[in-house]
């Protein structure tokens, strides 16, 4: 069961995943996490298992919120059963909302972007990703402004928010030999 909610995140009710992704889809809550080790982002591949942007590539990860949770808590959940990687308490430092169709099916989401800093150890879900890479902040944005397409809708808007934020030249500056 998914979280349905407005466009400002107040809570408006339940429904099943299939429900919030069928055709025009239910607004639910989401997140997605944006992870850094020595200056440089995970990015995951999705599997070409992912009903919605198979083989497209992501955030480090992403998911929804279960009644009930947090975003700190369902992110928790989530780096362990995606990447196999205890994160640490992540900073909150975008939302958006969006609509995205591909088929019948579309994500319909509220979603708050996650950031946060961690050992780099992951050992990524198969089922969930079919590969990982590290990239600074240059080599994404060269990727997204040569090939949008090879990226989910959410991660431009991720990623775009980030940037925004006044942290984000900290996580790329961290670790790098100067």
């Amino acid at each position: 069961m998914l979280v349905l909610v407005d466009d400002h995140d107040n809570e408006l009710g339940t429904d099943t995943r299939e429900n919030c992704h069928a055709g025009r889809g239910r607004r639910h809550r989401a997140y997605t996490v944006l992870l850094f080790h020595g200056g440089k982002l995970l990015l995951q591949q999705r599997s070409s298992k992912k009903l919605l942007w198979p083989g497209a590539w992501d955030v480090s990860y992403t998911s929804h919120v279960y009644p009930g949770e947090t975003y700190q808590q369902a992110a928790a959940r989530k780096g362990i059963q995606e990447l196999g990687a205890r994160v640490p308490v992540l900073a909150d430092v975008h939302s958006f909302v969006y609509f995205a169709p591909q088929g019948e099916n579309a994500e319909n989401e509220f979603c708050r972007v996650l950031v946060g800093d961690f050992d780099g150890m992951v050992t990524p879900n198969p089922d969930e990703m079919a590969a990982v890479r590290w990239a600074t902040l240059e080599e994404v944005e060269a990727d997204l402004k040569s090939d949008p397409e090879r990226f989910t809708p959410w991660f431009k808007l991720s990623f775009e928010g980030f940037l925004k934020h006044p942290s984000s030249k900290a996580y790329a500056s961290r670790g790098r030999v100067r």
